[in-house]
């Protein structure tokens, strides 16, 4: 079978395959670019793989660094663009059920792609568009498989992350897995207990952005593979993908602030605490973890009928603009718009929009030392302006801290 090469990425890198077949070697285009190819989706990135070992790849492109020396991947500088360029190899054992103890770099594509995940991920194209496909990789996208390459145990024993990278793959294609690999995957999810949490959530996201989850759903529930998640059971978990599957539904697109927010939603995690200890233990950042908790406290507050401008008061545009959206697709549309106009007519949406700040009312006070009183000031100006009993203007605020501190002391 042979294929169009249009695709910009592919018609940019071509010339690289090229470099390496005129020293000799074999080059192709591998893993994902292939199958979202034969799919005719765009492709994202390009992985090559050669022949060349990695100081013969490095003698050809003067231009590179040597990021995963070890495992044979150089990454060059070619035209302005950088490729990572990966030797053939074969693997020994996996001691922690992640890396390979071992590497060999090998001449042969057939037996590097034997090492690789599943059928769709292990063809290749050559720089004429030729596909070389030595495990029925096309037969299995066409019938809307995902099939492991070889014995399934033997890919999940080596990787327990293939068996989330499945899964993934399942809700982002919509393709069913083939009878023995999920019957491997059941019988090894225990194993996932050996990876990094980071490196299951990394799966574990773009599993619940699949546009497929809904008809996953079961396949996540029945694999056990839950029950390796942080803090809560499987169970849980399995409540929380519910909510999620459910609120999606209508969604033509969401972002991750939302899935994780409506997973907690169902996870019945009402307490604060309890959803950030949780993401924590997903090993999420300070910064979405605000995110997520600021969208999933507006989402209650609108679901409880606070929806007033004061209400909105120190929401993100982002949030409401998520919030909005949501609403709009569950054909709410009165709704987000009473919010877009409630939240739009604030004066100002956090304290560092007051005209006036701490510094400004030591000075008007003629103060040397802050205190107490400060803090009682900007909690009063802020107040005020949010309810729209004083405009946020420079003049009008100095008059105001001047009554205040008066009515303070007089007090």
């Amino acid at each position: 079978m042979k294929l169009d090469l249009t695709d910009p990425l592919f018609l940019k890198a071509i010339p690289v395959l090229k470099e390496l077949e005129s020293h000799g070697y074999e080059a192709y285009f591998v893993g994902g670019c292939v199958r979202d190819s034969l799919l005719n989706k765009g492709i994202s990135d390009i992985d090559i793989a050669t022949s060349a070992f990695p100081e013969e790849v490095q003698s050809i492109f003067p231009k590179h660094f040597d990021v995963g020396l070890e495992h044979g991947t150089v990454v060059v500088l070619f035209h302005g663009e950088s490729y990572e360029i990966t030797t053939f190899r074969t693997e020994s054992t996996y001691s922690d059920y992640r890396r390979p103890d071992q590497v060999s770099f090998v001449r042969d594509l057939v037996e590097d792609t034997k090492r690789r995940d599943f059928t769709i991920n292990a063809m290749a194209l050559d720089a004429r568009g030729v596909l070389f496909d030595y495990h029925d990789g096309l037969k299995d996208l066409e019938d809307q498989k995902i099939r492991a390459v070889g014995q399934a145990h033997d890919r999940f024993q080596e990787d327990a992350l293939r068996m989330m990278r499945a899964i993934r793959f399942a809700s982002q294609l919509g393709f069913e897995l083939e009878s023995q690999t999920y019957i491997a995957i059941q019988a090894l999810s225990k194993n996932l207990a050996y990876i990094s949490i980071e490196r299951i959530r990394i799966e574990f996201e773009k599993t619940m952005l699949g546009r497929h989850f809904n008809c996953c759903l079961p396949l996540i529930k029945e694999s056990h593979l839950l029950d390796h998640f942080p803090l809560y059971n499987g169970q849980r978990y399995c409540l929380g993908m519910d909510a999620l599957a459910n609120e999606i539904s209508d969604l033509k697109d969401y972002s991750i602030v939302q899935a994780w927010a409506f997973l907690l939603r169902g996870m019945e995690l009402s307490e604060s605490s309890d959803r950030q200890n949780l993401l924590k233990k997903w090993t999420l950042s300070n910064q979405r973890i605000n995110q997520i908790q600021e969208y999933y406290q507006l989402i209650v507050n609108v679901e409880n009928g606070a929806i007033q401008p004061i209400d909105l008061y120190s929401f993100s545009s982002q949030s409401i603009e998520l919030l909005e959206d949501y609403l709009i697709a569950k054909e709410q549309k009165s709704l987000a718009a009473l919010i877009r106009d409630h939240f739009d007519s604030l004066a100002i949406h956090d304290r560092k929009e007051l005209a006036l700040n701490g510094s400004d009312i030591m000075q008007i006070l003629d103060m040397h030392h802050g205190g107490p009183l400060i803090g009682q000031i900007l909690d009063y100006l802020e107040t005020q302006v949010i309810k729209n009993n004083l405009r946020n203007d420079r003049l009008i605020l100095e008059k105001a801290v001047q009554d205040y501190s008066k009515s303070y002391n007089d007090s």
